[in-house]
């Protein structure tokens, strides 16, 4: 196994698990709430993004917001940008902010889950939220656990077995998502996110030979859930995790992602294709994922390629 960059996809969990809000908080919470609807929020004057998951619950001490995170690599930013979302939350909705960053990461965790200080009598601050780091779970807690949607993050768990292991660890994910008790076109579903979760931590050529098999024995490409996770998932997941270093490095992985939309899209590419998609830079590989749902046949592909 070759471990990639924590931060090559962010995942948009909020698409990936749109229906899973209340499994996600009862696995991952220390908080008893049940989800009673979502929260709307932006965050313009702070961060140029939509925060992933904001809701409203009901719980033993009264309505709160739930804010969910995501996070695929280390940031020494996290305390203040959660806290920014604190504030922007608690000043829209005027509600109590429960708050949970899950880190999928490939290395070990090493952000803080808190910021503090403490001047004199009137000046001080106390902020903590709570931060998991996926790799610290172990296979067989999440796989034993009731909530077998969320089996889907098993290629991100139990890091030490998980590098150790390599192939067969990953192999063994996808079996045991197929043996358990699920129905099958949620095991198809389920498969589907694993196999873009595994892509955070494993090597693609590893990824494509466990859930090729996988494809083919389920035919998950037909099932009713596929379209939805592949557009927003794949779409916006990973179009949006794009790295932002060097540039030759981000050229790469956006090559990477416009070939594997285009082939989930038209299948096989004819050669030509290939060759000058390989020769784009940066801002034509993104104006082509920004578009990849427009785009209804090769041939239109001529209309981006220089």
């Amino acid at each position: 196994m070759q471990p990639k960059s924590g931060n090559r996809y962010d995942i948009t969990i909020k698409d990936l698990f749109a229906d899973e809000t209340q499994e996600l908080i009862n696995y991952f919470g220390h908080i008893e709430a049940r989800v009673v609807g979502d929260l709307k929020i932006e965050f313009p004057q702070v961060e140029t993004r939509v925060s992933d998951l904001v809701m409203k619950a009901e719980s033993p001490q009264g309505p709160v917001a739930i804010h969910l995170e995501f996070q695929s690599r280390n940031d020494d930013e996290m305390p203040y940008r959660m806290l920014r979302y604190a504030l922007e939350i608690h000043r829209t909705y005027h509600l109590p902010v429960y708050q949970l960053v899950i880190y999928f990461g490939q290395w070990p965790i090493n952000m803080s889950g808190q910021l503090a200080y403490h001047l004199g009598d009137c000046n001080l601050l106390d902020y903590r939220y709570c931060l998991i780091d996926m790799g610290n779970i172990t296979y067989e807690e999440l796989k034993n656990s009731p909530h077998q949607r969320l089996l889907s993050l098993l290629p991100v768990v139990d890091r030490e077995k998980r590098q150790k292991g390599g192939k067969e660890f990953l192999r063994r994910c996808a079996e045991d998502i197929i043996s358990s008790d699920l129905d099958l076109e949620t095991k198809k579903t389920v498969l589907l996110r694993a196999e873009i979760f595994a892509g955070l931590v494993f090597d693609q050529k590893v990824i494509d030979l466990i859930f090729q098999e996988v494809e083919q024995m389920l035919s998950i490409e037909e099932s009713a859930g596929y379209q939805r996770i592949y557009e927003k998932g794949m779409e916006k997941g990973m179009e949006k995790g794009m790295e932002k270093g060097m540039e030759k490095g981000q050229q790469e992985s956006l090559l990477d992602v416009t070939i594997r939309l285009l082939r989930k899209k038209f299948g096989r590419l004819p050669r030509d294709y290939m060759t000058r998609i390989k020769q784009q830079d940066v801002y034509t590989l993104q104006q082509i994922i920004d578009s990849i749902f427009d785009i209804k046949d090769l041939k239109e592909l001529e209309d981006y390629l220089q």
